[in-house]
């Protein structure tokens, strides 16, 4: 049996635009298809750049962003622009109830997107491409993840994603603080994404092919981050991750108050002698939807 590509009118009728008062409550995601031109044009960065060559994108193709938080978007936008959109979707706020970090629920973050409750609110083949930054490693269930972009795709449509490899982060070395401490520390933070320090390249891949996908292809890089003076290295300190919490609440909130101060203390005290560097490797994946009319 052959597959016929969806033509453009055909693939016109999914979901457009909605806030969440048009939507029940009981909804996960919030759906919306952009279609204009972003105000001011910028030069992409590199990971922007990366995402946009592996999903082969041009103008007239339609694209979903699962990037949290739509961080795509607007450079998608760009490249598809005219004659295609970015669909992206929000979490409403009862999802983002549920995956409140607390440990009554786990620190769950990425329950909205393992779809436990339902697939992608976005018909069969009715999209060209899907791309998105942190989009599997987060997920307890990845394979549910690439079973549903799969079933979105269109026969030759393309997945193009990047990955943090947080399980290969080097440890930040820190004034103060001796070896055992700064491992309670990283415990902590790994668990509350337990599923994206575990997330390795092998494991996206063999998911890939057991969600049909093909021609998987992959690269890694390590990014590195200098945060150059105190007011920086607080701020990355106390900047809210994608579980809701900064690092120091999270390290507070199970080694203490009083830990969690001196492990700020540390991170001062470094920053005031040298930069203090972040380095996290990222890998890049592509991957095919079959075209089985080819």
């Amino acid at each position: 049996m052959t597959s016929k590509r969806p033509s453009k009118t055909a693939r016109s009728s999914r979901p457009g635009s909605y806030s969440a008062a048009e939507q029940p409550e009981a909804d996960l995601l919030i759906v919306r298809r952009h279609q204009d031109q972003p105000d001011a044009r910028r030069r992409l960065s590199p990971v922007e750049t990366t995402l946009l060559a592996g999903a082969r994108a041009h103008p007239g193709q339609d694209l979903v962003d699962l990037s949290q938080g739509s961080t795509l978007t607007q450079a998608a936008l760009w490249t598809v622009l005219p004659g295609g959109s970015v669909t992206t979707l929000t979490p409403t706020a009862a999802a983002l109830h549920q995956i409140r970090p607390t440990p009554e629920n786990g620190h769950t973050w990425g329950s909205v997107w393992d779809l436990a409750e339902r697939p992608l609110p976005l018909p069969d083949a009715s999209v060209d491409a899907v791309i998105g930054r942190s989009v599997l490693a987060p997920l307890s269930h990845p394979r549910r993840m690439l079973i549903d972009i799969a079933r979105v795709l269109t026969p030759g449509g393309r997945l193009s994603v990047c990955e943090l490899l947080l399980g290969q982060r080097r440890p930040v070395n820190l004034d103060g603080l001796s070896a055992h401490e700064m491992t309670q520390a990283e415990r902590v933070l790994a668990g509350v994404r337990p599923a994206a320090h575990a997330f390795t390249v092998a494991h996206a891949v063999g998911n890939g092919r057991l969600a049909g996908l093909t021609q998987i292809e992959h690269t890694e890089e390590t990014v590195t981050v200098p945060l150059i003076g105190v007011a920086a290295a607080d701020a990355a300190l106390r900047a809210t991750g994608p579980a809701g919490e900064s690092s120091y609440q999270a390290i507070g909130r199970v080694l203490g108050v009083s830990f969690a101060r001196r492990y700020a203390d540390a991170w001062r005290s470094t920053a005031r002698r040298r930069p203090i560097i972040l380095e996290t490797p990222i890998a890049y994946l592509t991957m095919v939807k079959p075209d089985i009319a080819r």
